[in-house]
């Protein structure tokens, strides 16, 4: 049984993005990236949030508009209808943006700047039963025979899954739920 690609990206997408986002500095200097740091900071003092804030914040922050800033860690190549934003606080908290409002697209050029955008916080509920029904998924696609090359690549994908599944779970059983919250921000508009 093959894993549905829109699945396993729902469901690694906390995670995965972070580890698979690009890293480095976008060539700036020393006194640019100080300038964006100092930048940030203020920005934090006027009340914009990073993408760890806005998930400790909870559940009781969805549907209302906030400013989220951010490194941008990716940008999505085929349309520009969505970025990835890394807080200054916290390199294992990011969130995806989504265009909208004023947003048509976010540039290739934003890779690895800091970004400042209005937008409505949204959640994407994840089943426990979609959940469920992945990790039953990947352990089926698991390989016996790792000998091969695409073997070996079809068990880390599995076991990536089966890694997300399983903290997923820690979290339902911890906050007593029966779903998965991944946070992202409905961007309306551009703030620098």
């Amino acid at each position: 049984m093959k894993l549905n690609r829109r699945t396993v990206a729902a469901l690694m997408i906390c995670g995965v993005m972070a580890m698979s986002a690009c890293s480095g500095n976008g060539g700036k200097s020393a006194a640019e990236q100080n300038v964006n740091q100092k930048a940030s900071q203020q920005l934090e003092t006027e009340g914009a949030m990073t993408p760890r804030r806005i998930v400790e914040s909870g559940e009781s922050i969805e549907g209302k508009t906030v400013v989220v800033m951010g490194k941008v860690t990716h940008v999505c190549t085929q349309s520009g209808k969505k970025c990835f934003l890394q807080g200054s606080d916290d390199s294992t908290y990011t969130m995806q943006v989504l265009y909208g409002g004023e947003i048509d697209t976010f540039p290739r050029e934003l890779m690895y700047k800091n970004l400042v955008v209005e937008g409505v916080v949204k959640i994407n509920k994840i089943s426990k039963e979609k959940i469920l029904k992945s990790e039953e998924n990947a352990k089926e696609r698991m390989p016996e025979d790792t000998s091969t090359k695409e073997n070996c690549m079809i068990m880390e994908r599995c076991h990536s899954v089966m890694n997300q599944t399983a903290k997923m779970k820690a979290y339902m059983e911890e906050h007593n739920t029966d779903y998965y919250p991944v946070f992202y921000v409905e961007g309306r508009k551009f703030l620098n």
